[in-house]
C-alpha cells in the first residue's frame, strides 16, 4: 500500500494544543447542530423534515440511516454539502468516501421528498448540511471519540477574523480509526481509516457573502458489507451456526487475497483487499457559494463545486444457495486448500491433489473488484428568491457533468464456511471410460489461482444535465396554503462500453451517444387551516428521468441495440395534522408511491445445470401506507417523538421465464412483498433532561416488523428491533460528555435480502440449512467528549 499522508503526529500535536486552549473557554451563543428538535410540526414548510434522528444508524457508526419511503434503496444521492450533492452517483463512488458529520459542519437537516425531486430529480430524503462559516473572533471546536472495540477518531475545527474588512477563515481536521464492531478481520487492523481537511476563505460585504472551501480526504474502507452464516431454523426464525457469532465474526477470506479475472483479457489475478488498488478513495473538492440581497429584495443564492476523485470499490458476495455440507458432495468431488503445497504427485490416484484435503461446508463466492478509477464531478446550482406579496417565488437553475469509467473484474471461488474462510481449490475426477480409456479416473482443477473463471465489464460514461425549476408558496385567505413546483432537466451523454454479455471485453468497446433528453418533476402541496390547531394537508409527486438499456442483436449477438424508457415515481399523500400546545403535535397521512419501469437481470439455472439470462425484464413497485407522526412534551423536560407506518410495499408485473430442453422455467413475483421491507415500522424517542438541563437522558428505538427474505416470499425474517439510548452531560457551556450504547437490548439475528434466494419455490428443503445475510450490528459502548473554546 502507498503510504499515507503523514499528518497522523502533526493531527495529535494540533489537538492536543487546541485541548490545551480549551482551558482558556470563553462564552459564546449555542450553535445547534442536532437533526432532530422538538419544535412544533411547521406542516406549511414542505421544503425541511424534523424530528429525524437521520444520524443514528445501526449499520454504520460513519453512514446516515435509510429512511424508509415503501420504495427499496438503490444507491440514489442520500447526501449534500452546501446546497450541492456529496457525489453524483453513490456507485462506485461512496458518499462518505467524500463526507463526513463532523465538527467542520456547522448546519445539519433533512431534505422533503418533493425538495430532493424539485431540486436535483432524486427519489427519496437527503442529508442537507452546510460547513461552518468564519466567526467574528477566534472560534474553535473539538471532539474525541472512542468505543468499547477500541476506535479512535478525533476533529477540530477553528474559525476566525482576518482583519477588519469581512474577511475570515475556516480550517479543519478529522481523523478515523475504525475497528467497528471489534469483528476479528484477520487481514486488517482497522475496518475504516479516513482521514480530511478541509480550509476555507470567507468574505462578508454589505449585501451579501461569498465563500471558498478546499477539502481533501483519503478514505480507504478495508471492508465492505457485512454478511453472515447462518442457519435457517424455519418459520421466520435463525440461529447461529458452531463457532461463528453474526455480527462478531468475519465471513471475509483471512488473507484478504481474492482470486479474479481480468475483465479485458481473462488472466487470472489475485487481488489484495488492503491494497489502495482495490480501497484507497481520494478526493480533492473545490466549493464556491455565497448569497447576495438585491435592492429590490430579491436574493441570490449560489454554489458551485469541481471534484477530482480516485474510487475504488471490492466486494465479496457470497452466493447463500450455494452452500453444500460436506455430505452432500460428490465422491468424485475434492476440495483442498488454495495454495498449501506447491506440487502434484500425478502418478498415483486421482486424489492426490495440490494442498490438503478439506472436508467441510463449501460456500462459493463472487468477487466484485471494481479497481481506482479517476472522477472528474462538476456540479453548479443557483437560485433566486423574492417574495411579492402572498407569494413566496423562487427560480433555480442546475447544472452537472460527471464523467468516469467503471472497470468491474469479477471471478467465483469456493471457501471454507467458518469465521475468517480459506480459499479453496474445487477439483473432480473426471471418468475416462467415456473416451475408451478403461475404468481409470484423472483430475481436473476447475479453477486458476483458486477462483473460476467470470467475465468482467468495462464502460466509460460521461454525463451532463442542465436543469431549471420554479416553485411558488402562495396563501390564499387565512386558511389555505398552496405549494407549486416544476422542474424540467436536459440530458446529454455518451457511454463506452463492452457489448459482449458475459464475455471477456478483449478491447471490443462500443460507444452510443444519447441526446436531448429531458427529465421531468411536477409537485404540488396544500394546507386547509380548519381551526388554529387543526387542518388538513396534502401533497403529490411526479418525477420520471430517462433511463436507458440494451438489448441484443440477433444477427451479431453484441449487445448495441440502444433503447430507453422513463422511470417514473409518483407520490400521492393527504392526512390531517393537529397542534395541541405542547403537549401533542400530530400529523397523519395515507401515501401512495409507486415507481414505474424499473429494469432488471436475472439468470435462471436448470436442474441440469445450464444457466439462461433473462434481460431486460421490466415491472413495477407500489407501496400504500399510513404514517402517524407525533411529538409531545407531556410535562416540563420531557421530550417524546412517536412514528408509526403501515405499509404494503410489493411487486407488479415482474415476471420472466425462458426454455431449456426439458421445457420451460419461469417465476412469477409479481404481488410478492418486497424484500428488505417491512410493512410495520415504529419509532419511539424520548429524552428527560435533569439538574437544570445539563444533563440529558435519551432512547431512541426502531421495530422493523417481519420482512420477506426473497423475491419469491418462501422465507421471512421475524421482526426486530434496533435501539440506541444514551447520557449527554454538560460538564460546563464550552464541555460535553456523550456515553451511548447502540444495541443495548443485544439484539441478535439477520436481516435483509438473501444473497441468490430469488428462486427458492420451497424453504421447507433449506430449513436446518446454512444460508448468508446480513447481520445486525452488536452492541457497542460509544463515548464522545466536545469542546468549545
Amino acid at each position: 500500500m502507498k503510504k499515507r499522508i503523514s499528518v497522523y503526529g502533526f493531527s495529535l500535536v494540533f489537538l492536543g494544543i487546541f485541548l490545551m486552549l480549551s482551558s482558556k473557554m470563553i462564552a459564546q451563543e449555542k450553535e445547534s447542530t442536532e437533526v432532530a428538535k422538538n419544535d412544533t410540526v411547521k406542516v406549511i414548510n414542505t421544503k425541511e423534515e424534523k424530528n429525524r434522528n437521520v444520524m443514528l444508524s445501526a449499520e454504520s457508526a460513519t453512514m446516515p440511516r435509510q429512511l424508509n419511503i415503501g420504495l427499496p434503496f438503490q444507491g440514489d444521492i442520500l447526501i449534500m454539502e452546501n446546497d450541492l450533492p456529496v457525489v453524483y452517483t453513490f456507485w462506485t463512488q461512496m458518499p462518505t468516501t467524500a463526507w463526513r458529520y463532523d465538527q467542520s459542519i456547522g448546519r445539519i437537516g433533512l431534505m422533503s421528498f418533493q425538495e430532493g425531486a424539485l431540486t436535483f430529480g432524486k427519489v427519496g430524503y437527503m442529508v442537507t448540511s452546510w460547513d461552518r462559516q468564519a466567526s467574528r473572533k477566534f472560534k474553535g471546536f473539538a471532539s474525541v471519540y472512542t468505543s468499547n472495540y477500541g476506535t479512535l477518531r478525533y476533529d477540530v475545527n477553528i474559525s476566525g477574523p482576518i482583519g477588519k474588512k469581512g474577511w475570515g477563515y475556516t480550517a479543519s481536521i478529522y481523523e478515523n480509526y475504525e475497528h467497528g464492531s471489534g469483528t476479528n478481520f484477520k487481514y486488517t487492523n482497522f475496518q475504516e481509516r479516513a482521514e480530511f481537511f478541509k480550509v476555507g476563505l470567507n468574505k462578508k460585504y454589505k449585501n451579501g457573502e461569498l465563500s471558498v472551501l478546499y477539502k481533501h480526504a483519503e478514505v480507504t474502507p478495508y471492508v465492505m458489507g457485512g454478511y453472515s452464516v447462518l442457519q435457517y431454523d424455519g418459520k421466520g426464525k435463525t440461529s447461529e451456526i458452531e463457532d461463528f457469532k453474526i455480527g462478531k465474526d468475519s465471513y471475509i477470506l483471512g488473507s484478504g487475497l481474492f482470486p479474479y479475472f481480468d475483465y479485458n483479457t481473462g488472466e487470472a489475478k489475485m487481488g489484495d483487499l488492503t491494497s489502495d488498488e482495490a480501497s484507497q478513495n481520494l478526493t480533492d473538492a473545490f466549493y464556491l457559494n455565497g448569497e447576495h440581497r438585491f435592492k429590490n429584495s430579491m436574493k441570490l443564492k449560489y454554489s458551485a463545486m469541481y471534484m477530482k476523485s480516485k474510487a475504488a470499490l471490492t466486494i465479496q458476495y457470497p452466493l447463500s444457495i450455494s452452500i453444500s455440507e460436506a455430505s452432500e458432495s460428490d465422491v468424485t468431488e475434492v476440495y483442498t486448500l488454495f495454495g498449501t503445497q506447491s506440487d502434484v504427485n500425478s502418478s498415483t490416484s486421482a486424489y492426490d491433489y495440490p494442498g490438503e484435503q478439506y472436508n467441510g461446508a463449501v460456500q462459493m463466492v463472487s468477487s466484485q473488484y471494481y479497481p481506482q478509477v479517476d472522477i472528474n464531478t462538476f456540479t453548479a446550482r443557483a437560485e433566486l428568491i423574492k417574495k411579492v406579496k402572498n407569494h413566496d417565488l423562487r427560480g433555480g437553475f442546475t447544472y452537472q457533468y460527471y464523467s468516469a469509467p467503471i472497470v468491474f473484474n469479477s471471478g467465483v471461488y469456493y471457501q471454507t464456511v467458518e469465521a475468517n474462510p480459506r480459499l479453496l481449490n474445487r477439483t473432480y475426477a473426471m471418468d475416462l471410460s467415456a473416451y475408451g480409456m478403461g475404468t481409470s479416473y484423472y483430475p481436473v482443477t476447475d479453477a486458476t489461482n483458486g477462483g473460476i473463471a467470470v467475465a468482467g465489464t468495462y464502460s466509460d460514461n460521461t454525463y451532463s444535465k442542465t436543469a431549471l425549476y420554479l416553485s411558488d408558496d402562495f396563501t390564499v385567505g387565512k386558511r389555505f396554503n398552496f405549494g407549486l413546483g416544476a422542474r424540467i432537466e436536459h440530458e446529454n451523454n455518451e457511454v463506452t462500453r463492452s457489448i459482449y454479455p458475459n464475455e471477456f471485453v478483449q478491447d471490443r468497446l462500443y460507444t452510443e451517444k444519447f441526446k436531448n433528453k429531458f427529465n421531468k418533476v411536477f409537485i404540488g402541496n396544500t394546507v386547509v387551516k380548519l381551526t388554529n390547531n387543526f387542518g388538513l394537508l396534502a401533497d403529490a409527486t411526479y418525477n420520471s428521468w430517462y433511463n436507458r438499456y440494451w438489448e441484443i442483436d440477433d444477427a451479431t449477438g453484441a449487445e448495441n441495440i440502444a433503447n430507453d424508457k422513463d422511470l417514473i415515481v409518483t407520490n400521492f399523500g393527504g392526512g390531517i395534522y393537529w397542534n395541541h400546545g405542547k403537549l401533542f403535535s400530530l400529523v397523519s397521512k395515507i401515501t401512495k408511491i409507486k415507481k414505474e419501469n424499473n429494469i432488471a437481470e436475472e439468470t435462471i439455472t436448470s436442474a441440469a445445470g445450464e444457466s439462461e439470462r433473462v434481460y431486460p425484464i421490466f415491472y413495477d413497485i407500489e407501496t400504500m401506507g399510513w404514517s402517524t407522526d407525533i411529538i409531545s412534551e407531556p410535562f416540563k423536560n420531557f421530550n417524546m417523538h412517536l412514528l408509526f407506518t403501515i405499509q404494503d410495499p410489493r411487486y407488479k408485473g415482474y415476471s420472466y421465464s425462458t426454455h431449456f430442453d426439458n421445457g420451460e422455467q419461469s417465476y412469477n413475483y409479481s404481488d410478492n412483498v418486497i424484500p428488505d421491507l417491512s410493512k410495520i415500522l415504529a419509532e419511539i424517542d424520548a429524552s428527560y433532561f435533569l439538574f437544570k438541563r445539563d444533563v440529558r437522558l435519551w432512547a431512541s428505538l426502531r421495530y422493523f416488523g417481519e420482512q420477506q427474505a426473497n423475491k419469491i416470499n418462501t422465507i421471512y425474517y421475524d421482526g426486530w428491533w434496533e435501539n440506541f439510548g444514551g447520557i449527554d452531560y454538560n460538564m460546563s457551556r464550552n464541555v460535553t460528555l456523550k456515553f451511548q450504547v447502540v444495541n443495548f437490548l443485544d439484539q441478535r439475528g439477520v436481516k435483509g435480502a438473501l444473497v441468490g434466494g430469488d428462486q427458492i419455490t420451497d424453504a421447507s428443503s433449506y430449513v436446518g440449512r446454512k444460508l448468508v445475510a446480513s447481520g445486525i450490528r452488536p452492541r457497542t459502548f460509544e463515548l464522545t467528549a466536545t469542546f468549545k473554546f
